[in-house]
């Protein structure tokens, strides 16, 4: 009797990774934004019961894995699952789900839908080919929870305040609230000092006379960024872009990485390498 032939890049393209052990597969999983339901939850804990050894492991990127799957019994255990709905994380030279905080629907810090954002990003680009890999990150504001500053691409949401002054009665909530003394009362009246503002609508939250509001709201851009043994801090594209400006810039990102990346290169190294003079003039046109 001829055995099944297992087609193990098949497998890493559904996103089981290779262990340490022979034969043995760590099957991760696709959450996009973190969040899974119940329902979800525990049909991967049945899988990791039947496929595994009892146990999931969480990343750092919000994916979950289920470790020691057996080589014969993994296509088994991604079909159990994608029935359910579930599937198979990316891994390779592809985009990685996108990483996302709570955002506004939940954290009194959030300023943008994080959710809603990495769902529209995940559902255009999950598991494109690139010539490295890819990873999104969306954050609800400059607390930066799940570092965006350290992604292919990252987005946080901010706000520009605004003083209404005839409003201001002095009270210095604001100034006491801004972490980086960017918000001044002289002469009970607010003085923002836009030099050092953030952009994160701790004074207006904080203000109990209306005399500060939100002018603009949106996404701040970070390019180039990522961890790893030779660590890159993102750069700073854009600030306070809207949705619209938000996927023109990463559309056109993924286009001038695909043409202009060397293959095995991270897009901060190809920002790097060809400047972000040339960069900024191909996204931001």
């Amino acid at each position: 009797m001829n055995e099944k032939k297992i087609d193990v890049s098949l497998l890493k393209s559904k996103g089981f990774l290779p262990q340490k052990q022979e034969n043995m597969f760590s099957m991760r999983l696709k959450v996009v934004s973190g969040n899974l339901d119940a329902e979800e939850l525990r049909a991967i804990a049945d899988a990791a019961e039947k496929y595994g050894s009892g146990y999931i492991h969480i990343t750092s990127r919000q994916q979950i894995e289920v470790p020691f799957v057996k080589l014969e019994d993994a296509e088994a255990a991604n079909e159990e699952l994608e029935k359910q709905g579930i599937f198979g994380g990316s891994a390779g030279k592809r985009v990685r789900a996108v990483v996302a905080c709570q955002g506004d629907r939940v954290c009194r810090n959030g300023l943008i839908n994080c959710e809603s954002i990495a769902c529209r990003i995940d559902e255009k680009y999950f598991g494109e080919s690139v010539p490295k890999k890819l990873k999104i990150a969306v954050t609800g504001c400059p607390s930066a929870c799940v570092r965006p500053q350290e992604n292919d691409f990252g987005v946080m949401g901010t706000v520009r305040p605004k003083t209404i002054g005839e409003n201001c009665v002095g009270c210095k909530r604001c100034e006491k609230a801004c972490k980086v003394g960017a918000v001044k009362v002289l002469e009970d009246k607010a003085f923002i000092n836009t030099e050092k503002c953030i952009l994160c609508g701790a004074c207006i939250a904080a203000c109990r006379k209306d005399a500060l509001r939100a002018e603009k709201t949106g996404c701040t851009i970070f390019v180039g960024g990522k961890a790893g043994r030779q660590p890159m801090q993102g750069i700073k594209l854009l600030e306070l872009a809207d949705e619209e400006q938000l996927f023109s810039v990463l559309e056109k990102t993924f286009k001038y990485y695909r043409r202009e990346g060397l293959d095995g290169e991270r897009l901060g190294e190809l920002i790097d390498r060809l400047g972000i003079d040339k960069y900024r003039e191909e996204v931001l046109s």
